[in-house]
């Protein structure tokens, strides 16, 4: 909803003649759109009626652990310096409140320095939706032969929900197999650094650069960057314009309560049944509160095999990303994430799936071998993405195939990469560490079962 404001007359008018020029004291007061009269409770005030520093406290924090203990510090700008820059660590506080419950509050002290500008704060690098639309329209405007936009769905309150392709158009001629990589990102709105992370995967896969003109030649990307639009437009953290943790609610999505996350769903299942596609990937990004470094979450499996041959990727990326650490990996079945994309889809798809939640620290990385931690910059968080997209041509060993896209030639099919890749005696990762006959482990979908909207990841896989 949008908000109106209304300035209080000047409240130094009954104070001495000192106080009375001693700079700003307005009251602001802001109210709801088309309200009139006095405000009320929860209306919000802010008064500058007194001298020195200001000292804001963020109430109801839960978690004991937090990265405001680790240096942490919100974001601020202003009119004249209008960079996004930390505050210093030393005016930034974490602590438990009897106040409230006994719940955490941060607070934080800040010097308005110059009277005539404007400041905004934030919890870390925004990433709007409006930013993001433009993004797109930019993307779109460049008339990429390998670049396709469509709206997949809509949010309850008519927002797009954006879907990309990234790959050669040869993969999708009618016919043709495809190797999918489905990534998603933002389900949770406050994560921006989700959408950093995932700007840097499609501005690198868009690129010339002769890995990624490999990759779209030899994978189809598939990548839903907002999948809750309405919570980005109206600032929430986690949860929906109706309230919902979407990334609990994947086993049965509502079209109405959660129509973003149903038709991302459905798109995944039908690919899923269509014997032509093998869904090779599914990353879902995320931003991290208590945690340094990007680092991923994996599934447990019975087969002790599969579980071995899904830590390859992270062990991968981390060879690829300094600020990326496998020791923070972990992989598990916990009960409460029954119902997050990574679980779900996890105990949705066969053994030649792997699905991963992406995390990355919303302050900072520790290098390894180091002891400093190194604030996260929107370039960092970036150059985070490109280091996911780059070690998918490490796992497909697709290397010998960048000397030969570096320099002129006809564009090769995804067949004939697939031809040249068997003579360099390079099988993907997946492969090699299969024991027994290849005809134990199908490439094929004739196992698949039909029904699989019903099946309960909780189970053990």
């Amino acid at each position: 909803m949008a908000e109106g404001s209304q300035t209080a007359p000047e409240a130094g008018n009954d104070m001495g003649n000192d106080d009375a020029i001693g700079g700003n004291v307005s009251k602001y007061i802001v109210l709801p759109t088309g309200y009139c009269g006095q405000p009320k409770k929860g209306h919000l005030l802010f008064d500058a009626c007194f001298e020195s520093r200001v000292i804001f406290n963020i109430v109801n924090f839960s978690k004991t652990k937090s990265l405001y203990r680790d240096g942490m510090a919100p974001m601020v700008k202003s009119t004249s310096r209008p960079k996004w820059q930390r505050l210093p660590p030393k005016n930034v506080y974490y602590y438990r409140c009897p106040d409230h419950r006994k719940n955490y509050v941060m607070s934080f002290a800040f010097c308005f320095d110059r009277e005539e500008d404007i400041y905004q704060f934030a919890y870390c690098y925004p990433y709007t939706y409006t930013r993001f639309q433009h993004y797109l329209d930019s993307l779109q405007k460049r008339n990429m032969d390998y670049f396709f936009r469509e709206q997949l769905g809509q949010s309850v309150q008519q927002r797009q929900l954006d879907l990309l392709t990234i790959t050669s158009p040869d993969n999708l001629r009618e016919g043709a197999e495809q190797k999918v990589v489905f990534i998603t990102g933002r389900v949770h709105p406050g994560e921006t650094p989700s959408s950093f992370v995932c700007q840097g995967i499609i501005d690198f896969l868009v690129s010339q650069h002769p890995i990624a003109r490999v990759l779209r030649e030899y994978l189809v990307f598939k990548i839903a960057p907002m999948l809750n639009p309405d919570g980005v437009y109206l600032g929430n953290y986690r949860c929906s314009l109706m309230g919902f943790d979407l990334n609990r609610h994947w086993l049965d999505p509502s079209p109405w309560v959660h129509p973003t996350l149903h038709g991302v769903k459905q798109l995944i299942v039908q690919m899923y049944n269509d014997p032509k596609t093998s869904l090779e990937f599914y990353i879902d990004i995320h931003a991290h509160s208590t945690m340094m470094n990007g680092f991923m979450y994996g599934n447990i499996f019975e087969d002790e095999e599969r579980f071995q041959r899904q830590a390859i990727f992270p062990k991968l990326l981390c060879q690829n990303a300094e600020d990326f650490s496998y020791s923070s990996t972990s992989f598990n079945r916990d009960a409460v994430k029954a119902g997050t994309g990574r679980r779900f889809l996890g105990g949705l798809l066969d053994h030649t799936s792997y699905c991963y939640t992406l995390e990355v620290s919303f302050y900072s990385y520790i290098i390894s071998g180091t002891t400093a931690a190194v604030p996260y910059t929107e370039e960092a968080y970036m150059k985070l993405g490109r280091n996911v997209a780059r070690t998918f041509l490490d796992y497909y060993r697709l290397n010998p195939m960048v000397e030969k896209v570096a320099i002129p030639m006809p564009r090769l099919r995804n067949k004939e990469i697939e031809v040249q890749r068997r003579k360099e005696k390079s099988p993907p990762y997946k492969h090699p560490l299969l024991r027994g006959p290849a005809s134990n482990y199908p490439n094929g979908k004739g196992d698949k079962k039909s029904s699989v909207n019903h099946k309960d990841p909780s189970t053990p896989f």
